[in-house]
């Protein structure tokens, strides 16, 4: 009888950790998928600096790389473990843009975003020149360059001078002109904003699910913690 009691317990535990495995892998990536969702169901563009943006998806993602490397600890596979999370952070830093090294646009198309840049330079006097995809000002001797991720419905913009060296006060003044031109945009709800709050409703809806199925098991271990 006291065997199968510590066998109830022990398959209780499991339960309460594999649910807690399951919420922390899923949770922070269903609400960055959330939050994206809601950013591009507004009805303005957003300006986040790259640095920033890259930060939050590495949290996001950071979690599914977590559970991995707790079962190779919990089975004592130390150094793969090891390896695992310093590989991963070096990727992380190595990736990591610089500061001022660009900015992202969310809830907006190239094309618009385009417009958005010449509207900024037209406000700063300058004139925008499309060369091959890239933007030169030639007033302020710059090169601005975008690249689109179009399921995020998103556009990263980096500014550089044509001689290479840093933009320096010449870009910051064309961001902070950007900032102005996207305060003014107005548009209506995207389907793309819409399509990624399914997709972070169905990933926070998991951990929810397994949370409910397994109620019983994470009182009984609440109940075992409050009056063992």
């Amino acid at each position: 009888m006291t065997a199968g009691i510590g066998v109830l317990k022990l398959d209780s535990i499991d339960q309460v950790v594999f649910v807690l495995e399951v919420m922390l892998a899923l949770g922070p990536l269903a609400v960055y998928f959330l939050a994206l969702g809601l950013v591009n169901s507004q009805a303005r563009p957003c300006l986040v600096r790259a640095r920033a943006d890259f930060a939050l998806l590495a949290i996001a993602f950071v979690p599914v790389i977590i559970v991995p490397v707790a079962a190779l600890v919990e089975h004592g596979w130390l150094w793969p473990a090891a390896g695992v999370v310093v590989g991963v952070t070096a990727l992380f830093f190595g990736m990591l843009p610089g500061r001022g090294a660009g900015w992202v646009i969310y809830n907006v198309d190239p094309s618009q975003c385009r417009r958005l840049l010449q509207r900024a330079c037209r406000r700063l006097g300058w004139t925008a020149e499309d060369r091959g995809g890239q933007l030169h000002v030639a007033q302020a001797d710059l090169i601005v360059s975008l690249s689109a991720v179009p399921w995020l419905r998103n556009a990263t913009v980096r500014v550089r001078s044509v001689t290479g060296v840093p933009c320096g006060s010449a870009g910051e003044r064309l961001i902070r002109a950007l900032g102005q031109e996207i305060r003014q945009e107005t548009m209506l709800p995207s389907s793309t904003g819409a399509s990624l709050v399914v997709i972070g409703a169905m990933l926070l809806g998991i951990p929810m699910w397994y949370l409910l199925h397994h109620m019983g098991a994470i009182v009984e271990v609440v109940r075992q913690i409050l009056f063992t």
